[in-house]
Parts: C-alpha cells; sequence; structure tokens
C-alpha cells in the first residue's frame, strides 16, 4: 500500500466520521454497518469531492469501507494536487444506466396528457 493511498484511507475515515457523527471509523469499517444510509452517502460524496478525492456515489456503493475505496479511487488527482482545487464542479454525483429510469416515452406520454389539462380532481 502506498503512502497516497494511505493519506486517502485517513481523509476517508475522517469524512465518514463526520457525516456519521462518529468518534472514530476505521478503514474496515463498511460504512453502510456503521450507520450509512443513501442519503448520507451523497454527503459523503461531497465532502470527499471537496477534498479532492474523485468518487462517486457508485464507487462508496461498490467499495464500502475506507481501505477497499481508497485502492479504487487511488489519490488526489494530480491536476488538484497541482492546484489545491477539488473535483470538477461539473462531474456529477450520480450516473445512472440509460435503462434505470424506464421508457422516456412513457415520460413525454405523460407530458402529454399533463399539457392537455386532464388531471386530478381533488375532493375538499
Amino acid at each position: 500500500m502506498t503512502s497516497a493511498t494511505v493519506t486517502t484511507q485517513a481523509t476517508l475515515c475522517r469524512i465518514l466520521a463526520e457525516v456519521l457523527d462518529l468518534d472514530l471509523v476505521s478503514p474496515q469499517d463498511s460504512f453502510f454497518e456503521v450507520g450509512g444510509d443513501s442519503v448520507l452517502a451523497l454527503q459523503v460524496v461531497a465532502r470527499a469531492r471537496e477534498a479532492g478525492l474523485a468518487v462517486s456515489v457508485r464507487d462508496l456503493f461498490d467499495h464500502q469501507t475506507p481501505e477497499t475505496l481508497a485502492a479504487v479511487i487511488g489519490d488526489l488527482p494530480a491536476a488538484a494536487r497541482a492546484s489545491g482545487t477539488a473535483v470538477p464542479a461539473e462531474s456529477p454525483l450520480l450516473t445512472f444506466a440509460e435503462d434505470e429510469f424506464g421508457d422516456l416515452e412513457d415520460i413525454e406520454f405523460a407530458q402529454q396528457i399533463s399539457d392537455t389539462g386532464a388531471g386530478w380532481e381533488t375532493l375538499t
């Protein structure tokens, strides 16, 4: 294990401890087993990116310990080390496969229905 990976691990342990409001998170602690959930995962990823780590929510779900996550994402990107900046803002927190939201035609159809004035009646 390189010293860069150890630094990344320490950063991830600190971030997880802060987000989960714990005194300490070890490199082998699983994010979800020590109290993490999907909403907190977004906070972890946002803070990790602020620290210059190139990490996604999918990475955290796939590699749930600071140790395995650090091994996958490695150290700060070279550009971030040189400039002191974090991961670019245009980098999405979440990415989805094309088929994860169903058929876009269904969405377009629903929009057409709502544009016709048809809607739900509410009874008071």
